[in-house]
């Protein structure tokens, strides 16, 4: 399978962005979810990857309202994906998270409003799209080399997960909500 690009159109719950719905090249539709709880409800903290080429993956947990990789975790299919966040300081580039699923390790990085996932033979990149008035901005991406529904998967159910872990300003505001609260989060849902 060669290189492609895709688009995904912002999805709607009330007035607010719940996920991206859109075709991915040869591996057709697909629908990135993370859901709103209502007032005085518990956030559910839970990201999906769901159609009928993509395999499901579900990113649970976190510390924030939304699904964070400070604390979260990933099933793909019912099978956990190992996640390690590598920090060699503060400066940007010096953060990104390393993931191990399938035989296959990938590194992701994101910074500012682009992501990046890369393995041998594969980059995965997602930044800004267009903007559609009442719906929001899109999100694009780029697809070089020999992907995997897998390798998608991947790559989407992070676009809904709170990444700030891995930028400079992130890690900055982390020392301190780290000193004054601990390490107040939710590890996820084992189920």
């Amino acid at each position: 399978m060669g290189d492609f690009e895709f688009e995904l159109i912002p999805e709607l719950q009330g007035p607010l962005r719940a996920g991206y719905t859109g075709t991915v090249g040869p591996f057709g539709e697909v629908r990135v979810l993370a859901p709103y709880s209502g007032p005085g409800e518990e956030p559910p903290r839970r990201a999906t990857v769901t159609g009928d080429g993509f395999p499901d993956a579900v990113f649970s947990g976190g510390a924030a309202n939304r699904p964070s990789l400070d604390g979260g975790m990933l099933k793909i299919d019912e099978v956990a994906v190992d996640l390690e966040l590598k920090v060699k300081g503060v400066r940007k580039g010096s953060r990104w998270l390393e993931i191990r699923h399938q035989g296959h390790a990938y590194i992701y990085e994101a910074a500012g409003w682009t992501a990046r996932l890369r393995r041998d033979g594969l980059d995965v990149t997602t930044g800004r799209g267009r903007y559609i008035p009442e719906v929001g901005g899109t999100r694009v991406g780029r697809v070089e080399g020999d992907a995997t529904a897998t390798d998608l998967a991947l790559a989407l159910v992070l676009e809904e997960v709170d990444t700030s872990v891995l930028t400079t300003s992130g890690a900055l505001f982390a020392i301190p909500l780290r000193f004054l609260f601990g390490r107040q989060r939710d590890e996820g849902s084992p189920e």
